[in-house]
C-alpha cells in the first residue's frame, strides 16, 4: 500500500514538472528524477510524504492513509531515494487565471514538516558531514515541534578541511573567485550556508545562521517586536528553558523602568525585553511572534499584522502590559527589604549580593542588576 501511495504521488509530481515547459497540446516523453522522504508520527501512526524535483524545493503532502512500524520518537522518516519515472502524456495548458489582491496578502503556505539538509565538501570525512547535518536538524526539529515554524525551501550546507577550502565552495556557487570571504566563521548565500572548519561544530553559531535562514533579520518599528527575537529563540534552544518573566533582569525592569515609556517609544533595553516577553508568553508564542513577522514580511501594515495574530491593537496591548506593570510592581515593593542585613537575615544570596528589586534603596554601583556585595564580602 505505502509503495503504491509513494508511486502514485511521485508520478504527480514528475508530470506536473513536465507540464511547465510546453505550453500547447503534444505528447512528453521524459525522464523526472524525484527525491522522496517519509516522515511517520509516531504519536498516531500518521504519515507525511516530503518529495522535491532533483535540486529543486521541498514540498510535503498532508497526511497519508497508511501505518507503519518505527522507532520511538515524534517523527521518522525513510532514507532519501532518487527515482527515475518514464512520462507520457498528452496535455493542455490555458491561460493563467488573474486576479486583483484585495486587503491584506496572503501568506505563503508553511511546510507541515523541515526537512534538511544537503551537505557540500569534506567527502573524505563522513563523520563530520553526519554531524553537522544532525546538528542542524535538531534546530530544526527543535523550531517546528516547540513553535511550529521552519524555513522555506532547502538548505545545503558547505563545508571544508580549511579556510580555502570553504573559498573554493564559494567559488562554486557564486561562479566567480570572490577576493575574500564573507566571514571565516559563517555567512549565507541563497539556499547555501557556510560554515568555516572552527564552527561547524558550535551550536550557537548554527542556529544563528539557520534562524536567519527561517526568518530573516527582523528590523520592525516599535523595535521591541523584534530586538529580541532571535536572542529569545537562541537561548531556548541553546539552554532548554525560554525566557520567564520572573527572571532577575525583568523583575528589575519591572520596578525600576516606567511601563509607559514603550507606548511612547522611549523604552531601554531592558525594557524592550520584557514587552517582548510579555507579548509572547501572556498572548501567544514565540511560534505567534513568528507567523506575525511573516505577515510583515509580505506586506501587512504593522498593527494590522499585529491584531491578526495576537487578536487585540497595539494601544490595546499596551494597555493591558501597563497594568501588568503596576500590579507587578507594587508586589515587588511589598516583598522588598530596606537593607543589606535585613536581606541578609530573610533570602539566599544571589550573583555575590542580592537582586537589585530585592533591597531597592540600596545602589547599584557596577550596574550589574546585584547590590550589596560589599555587605556580603565583609560577612
Amino acid at each position: 500500500m505505502k509503495n503504491a501511495v509513494i508511486a502514485a504521488l511521485i508520478a504527480a509530481i514528475a508530470i506536473g514538472g513536465a507540464l511547465g515547459a510546453f505550453a500547447a497540446t503534444r505528447t512528453i516523453e521524459t525522464n523526472a528524477n524525484v527525491e522522496v522522504g517519509v516522515w511517520r508520527r509516531v504519536s498516531d501512526g500518521t504519515l507525511f510524504l516530503s518529495t522535491r524535483p532533483e535540486g529543486g524545493n521541498w514540498s510535503t503532502s498532508s497526511a497519508l492513509q497508511m501505518t507503519s512500524e518505527g522507532a520511538t520518537g515524534r517523527y521518522e522518516r525513510s532514507n532519501l531515494v532518487t527515482v527515475t519515472v518514464p512520462v507520457e502524456v498528452q496535455v493542455e495548458v490555458s491561460e493563467p487565471a488573474t486576479t486583483s489582491p484585495t486587503g491584506n496578502p496572503q501568506l505563503k503556505p508553511a511546510l507541515a514538516t523541515g526537512t534538511c539538509c544537503d551537505i557540500r565538501g569534506m567527502n573524505d570525512d563522513l563523520e563530520a558531514q553526519t554531524n553537522v547535518v544532525a546538528a542542524m536538524q535538531r534546530i530544526v526539529d527543535f523550531a517546528n515541534e516547540t513553535y511550529g515554524f521552519q524555513h522555506y525551501g532547502n538548505i545545503v550546507i558547505n563545508i571544508a578541511h580549511s579556510s580555502g577550502g570553504l573559498s573554493l565552495r564559494y567559488q562554486e556557487v557564486l561562479g566567480y573567485a570572490p577576493g575574500s570571504l564573507p566571514s571565516s566563521c559563517s555567512f549565507q548565500e541563497g539556499e547555501h550556508i557556510f560554515l568555516g572548519p572552527h564552527c561547524r561544530s558550535d551550536d550557537e553559531v548554527l542556529v544563528t545562521e539557520w534562524f536567519q535562514r527561517a526568518v530573516g533579520v527582523p528590523d520592525l518599528s516599535p523595535v521591541w517586536l523584534s530586538e529580541n527575537a532571535f536572542g529569545h529563540f537562541k537561548n531556548h534552544f541553546l539552554t532548554g528553558n525560554a525566557t520567564q518573566l520572573d527572571e532577575h533582569r525583568l523583575r528589575s525592569a519591572v520596578l525600576f523602568k516606567r511601563a509607559g515609556d514603550v507606548r511612547l517609544g522611549r523604552e531601554d533595553a531592558s525594557l524592550r525585553e520584557l514587552v517582548f516577553v510579555f507579548a509572547v508568553q501572556e498572548y501567544g508564542t514565540f511560534g505567534n511572534w513568528v507567523q506575525f513577522y511573516r505577515h510583515v514580511q509580505i506586506g501587512w501594515e504593522v498593527e494590522a499584522a499585529f491584531k491578526e495574530v495576537f487578536g487585540v491593537t497595539l494601544p490595546e496591548f499596551y494597555s493591558t502590559f501597563e497594568e501588568w506593570v503596576s500590579e507587578q510592581k507594587l508586589i515587588l515593593i511589598a516583598s522588598a527589604y530596606g537593607s543589606c542585613t535585613e536581606a541578609y537575615l530573610n533570602i539566599p544570596p544571589y550573583g555575590g549580593g542580592f537582586p537589585d528589586y530585592r533591597v531597592p534603596l540600596e545602589k547599584d554601583l557596577d550596574n550589574d542588576g546585584v547590590v550589596c556585595e560589599w555587605f556580603l564580602g565583609a560577612q
